[in-house]
């Protein structure tokens, strides 16, 4: 893709001290393909899939994305539908815009301002939805069958097509493009790998990128305390939603887990956390301090690792020492740049949840 390039990494070798282990390393795609946030990695290779297959091309084939323009515009072009809380409908909606295609982008009416000029900007229509983040993913739905769209989703539930199961695992493979960088970059796994979720689709990425490489890497799944679909999925023992939960980590405010992401994680998981937006917020700033500009969803999985290495039971439980190896993504830039201004500040900020720190399984 033009502008391609791996991500830094980012050692934050101050946090690491405050938390008694070797070292605390970030992937920070605070800048990924021009936009602010890893997402396009997922759009655009399950887009790329997609058109593969139409065109009845080898599954080994790829196709230049110089190419790929042309070959959408034959086939129509194709008007891209999506669901989101911000980052993945701005990715599709800069896809769709690259490629000549319309766009539209489905995301629940209070949803920020900013995010949704983001996708607008794109030249896309954005459709609010007054509910949660899983009924703007049923309008989407909806709505591409209606006027024969082509659905882009990165999420689906268990009544999913093959179709948009097939999309969705291509969106997950293409995420394993940040893991396969991080750890060549490390220069080998790290003990404990802690990544966020919202729908589970990049911690399922980065489960898949771990086991193909270690069985010894631990990996911790970080989640809102209200939006801990994955941590009560496990605990249930099969996919169970949860309610829709404000916070200021709002690109993981989910109610459910991703069928396709799911059987991965029940495999390769080894605990959930949960977070409290207070933790997070104060992970934006500490990321601040070492350079990296991060939403409250983009330092959950910092703000994880530095919950779990200094909660004595947590760090106990998860065999956390002083020679661990710790590595963390940076998910997003300042989306939301007023949240991120306020968090900055140490202002009051949208959706605090004044919750604790609780351990998951």
């Amino acid at each position: 893709m033009p502008g391609y390039m791996p991500t830094p990494v980012v050692d934050l070798t101050n946090v690491a001290v405050s938390c008694g282990v070797a070292r605390i390393a970030v992937k920070n795609e605070q800048e990924r393909l021009g936009l602010p946030s890893f997402k396009a990695l997922g759009s655009s290779w399950a887009l790329h899939e997609r058109v593969k297959a139409i065109k009845g091309l080898a599954p080994n084939a790829l196709i230049p994305f110089s190419e790929l323009r042309t070959s959408v515009a034959v086939l129509g072009p194709p008007t891209l539908c999506t669901a989101s809380d911000g980052n993945h409908g701005r990715a599709v909606a800069a896809l769709a815009e690259a490629l000549g295609c319309g766009c539209v982008v489905f995301l629940p009416a209070d949803s920020a301002v900013s995010r949704i000029d983001a996708i607008t900007g794109h030249g896309a229509s954005v459709e609010l939805v007054d509910g949660s983040y899983d009924e703007a993913v049923a309008a989407a739905r909806a709505a591409a069958r209606a006027k024969d769209h082509w659905y882009c989703p990165d999420t689906v539930g268990a009544d999913a097509t093959q179709e948009e199961r097939a999309f969705v695992r291509d969106v997950v493979a293409g995420y394993g493009t940040l893991f396969e960088e991080f750890f060549g970059q490390l220069g080998g796994v790290p003990d404990f790998l802690f990544v966020q979720a919202g729908v589970g689709g990049l911690s399922a990425a980065g489960v898949s990128a771990v086991r193909q490489l270690s069985t010894r890497t631990k990996v911790v799944v970080v989640e809102p305390l209200g939006s801990a679909a994955i941590a009560r999925s496990l605990a249930e023992g099969s996919p169970t939603a949860v309610a829709d939960v404000p916070t200021v980590m709002a690109c993981l405010r989910c109610q459910s887990v991703s069928a396709v992401a799911w059987p991965v994680l029940v495999a390769g998981v080894d605990a959930v956390l949960l977070l409290a937006d207070e933790e997070a917020a104060a992970a934006v700033r500490e990321l601040a301090r070492a350079g990296v500009i991060s939403g409250a969803s983009g330092a959950a999985g910092l703000a994880g690792a530095i919950a779990a290495s200094t909660h004595e039971r947590i760090r106990a439980q998860l065999g956390i020492t002083s020679d661990s190896t710790i590595a963390v993504v940076n998910t997003e830039g300042a989306t939301d740049p007023a949240s991120y201004e306020a968090i900055i500040a140490g202002e009051p900020y949208k959706y605090d949840s004044q919750a604790r720190l609780r351990a998951g399984p």
